[in-house]
């Protein structure tokens, strides 16, 4: 199956502002924005890390081409392993 792809495109700053109170929305008060790692976007972290089974696990909110803003979790953010178990 050929899906169409998915375009990152960098934020301005009314994206970054939208960003920031979705994030806020989502429960997430940490964040820092970076457009030098694979994700361009907002990154969400946990309040406590230590609570990592806990409602808010990280993620980022990105803009993209065809959806606008996204949040979005990685295997890595859900701690998902190659054999579909926590990584804990």
């Amino acid at each position: 199956m050929n899906a169409p792809p998915i375009t990152q495109i960098e934020m301005n700053d009314k994206d970054l502002a939208k960003a920031e109170k979705m994030a806020v929305h989502l429960g997430y008060h940490q964040t820092a924005y970076t457009s030098s790692s694979a994700l361009w976007g907002l990154f969400c972290l946990p309040e406590n890390p230590s609570h990592h089974l806990g409602p808010y696990r990280g993620g980022c909110i990105v803009k993209t081409r065809e959806f606008g803003l996204m949040f979005m979790q990685d295997a890595e953010d859900i701690r998902f392993n190659d054999e579909g178990t926590d990584n804990e």
